[in-house]
C-alpha cells in the first residue's frame, strides 16, 4: 500500500514550519536507530527538546488530524509526533524497515510510515526515498515541497545519498485501527468508491448500500 497526499502542508503553515526549523540544533540520527542498525544511518535529526521543534510538530499533528484523505486511508489509532530528518551532502539511510513497536505510553505499533518533504526537490540532488512496494519494482519518491507519501512500514526502503544541497523531511509512524495491510487497502479503495457514489447519486439506494458496506467492513476489521 502506498498513497500520496499533495500539499498536505501548504501556505502559511508550511512557511511557519520551515521558519521554525531554521533555528534548532540537529543531532546525529544514529541516536534513534535500532540496536545493530546504526551503521545504516547517516543523517541528522532535530532535537525534540527544542521548543521550536515542538511547535513545528504540533502544526503537523493538527494538519494530519484535519486531513480527510489521511484519516480515510490510514484509519489512524495513534500517530507518533513527527521527527525532522536532515540529510546533507554524502548523507544517506541504507535499506531498512521501520520499527514494529515504538516506545511510548502506551507503545505504538508501526503499521504505516509517512515522509513529508520539506525541501524543494530542485534544491538538492539525490536523496530519493526508494520503497520496495512489491519486492520487485522499487518506487523512487522525490516529491514537491509540502507533499507527503505514506506506505507500509514493513516494506524495505532507503534514502539515497544526497550528492549536493540539503534534504529536510518530516517522518512519522502510524498505528492503524486496521492492522492488516490488505484489509486497510480495501477499506481505502471502498471509501473512495463510496464517495464517488455519494457525489453522483446522492440520497439514492445505491448511496445507502455503499455506506452500509463500508461501515460494516470498517466495524468488522477495526480494533479500537
Amino acid at each position: 500500500m502506498m498513497f500520496f497526499i499533495p500539499n498536505l502542508l501548504a501556505g502559511q503553515q508550511l512557511q511557519t514550519v520551515r521558519q521554525l526549523l531554521e533555528k534548532p540544533q540537529f543531532v546525529d540520527g544514529k541516536l534513534s536507530a535500532g540496536a545493530g542498525s546504526d551503521y545504516q544511518k547517516n543523517n541528522l535529526q532535530a532535537n525534540e527538546k527544542d521548543e521550536n521543534v515542538r511547535q513545528a510538530q504540533l502544526i503537523i499533528q493538527q494538519v494530519l488530524a484535519a486531513n480527510g484523505k489521511f484519516r480515510t486511508l490510514t484509519v489512524p489509532r495513534k500517530v507518533r509526533p513527527v521527527t525532522f530528518n536532515l540529510y546533507r551532502e554524502n548523507m544517506y539511510y541504507r535499506d531498512h524497515t521501520d520499527h514494529s513497536i515504538l516506545p511510548g505510553n502506551p507503545p505504538v505499533r508501526g503499521d504505516l510510515s509517512m515522509t513529508l518533504f520539506l525541501s524543494d526537490p530542485e534544491s538538492y540532488a539525490g536523496g530519493e526515498l526508494v520503497v520496495d512496494s512489491d519486492g520487485v519494482r522499487p518506487v523512487n519518491v522525490k516529491l514537491p515541497l509540502g507533499h507527503a507519501v505514506i506506505y507500509d512500514a514493513c516494506t524495505m526502503h532507503r534514502v539515497n545519498t544526497v550528492t549536493s544541497g540539503e534534504r529536510l523531511a518530516a517522518v512519522t509512524s502510524i498505528e492503524s485501527m486496521i492492522n492488516n495491510s490488505q484489509q486497510r487497502e480495501l477499506i481505502g479503495e471502498l471509501a473512495q468508491l463510496t464517495r464517488w457514489v455519494q457525489d453522483r447519486a446522492p440520497q439514492s439506494a445505491e448511496e445507502r448500500r455503499a455506506n452500509k458496506i463500508y461501515a460494516n467492513l470498517l466495524r468488522m476489521w477495526s480494533q479500537t
